[in-house]
């Protein structure tokens, strides 16, 4: 979560900006079209984006616009920033690049894989890696060619024969 004071012309506020599946889903269901495309987003669309962001409640969702520039920076840097010290294998990693990514598609993901909704809160980088590494975990274990299975005994026979100081 990340968090700024503004001033609503009375009082000092404090936003809260959550970016999440739910706030993703605010966003598509408004300009229906996938956020997370590689389009480019107008600047007013980002500026919505960052309304759909805010989790504090009973606040004037016009408020963003008196975030100066340096705080919409922080939030942009936020949004693509990597909540997670967990990773896939880079030759595991599910192959998303074919699909365009929406909330659905997301929630669909969530609900096949058991993921508790609770997640759609999370930010959003967090909940992808939990996708990914369920995914992950849940293919099932790759056979292994003859050739690997001779690799690994001869590995194996080469470290008892130098374990036990023999010829073979």
């Amino acid at each position: 979560m990340l968090e700024f004071k503004v001033h609503d012309g009375e009082r000092e506020v404090v936003l809260q900006f959550e970016h999440s599946l739910l706030s993703l889903s605010k966003w598509e269901s408004k300009h229906l079209k996938p956020f997370m495309s590689n389009a480019m987003k107008k600047p007013s669309e980002m500026i919505e984006y960052f309304e759909d962001m805010i989790v504090t409640p009973d606040v004037d969702r016009n408020l963003v616009y008196a975030l100066d520039p340096e705080q919409l920076d922080a939030l942009a840097t936020y949004i693509n920033a990597s909540k997670t010290a967990s990773s896939v294998p880079k030759d595991q990693k599910p192959q998303f690049s074919q699909e365009t990514i929406t909330s659905e598609l997301i929630y669909y993901w969530m609900t096949a894989m058991k993921i508790n909704w609770e997640a759609q809160t999370w930010h959003l980088s967090r909940l992808m890696i939990l996708i990914e590494i369920t995914n992950y975990k849940m293919q099932p274990e790759k056979k292994r060619s003859v050739r690997e299975v001779y690799a690994d005994w001869r590995e194996a026979n080469e470290r008892q024969k130098k374990m036990f100081n023999t010829s073979g």
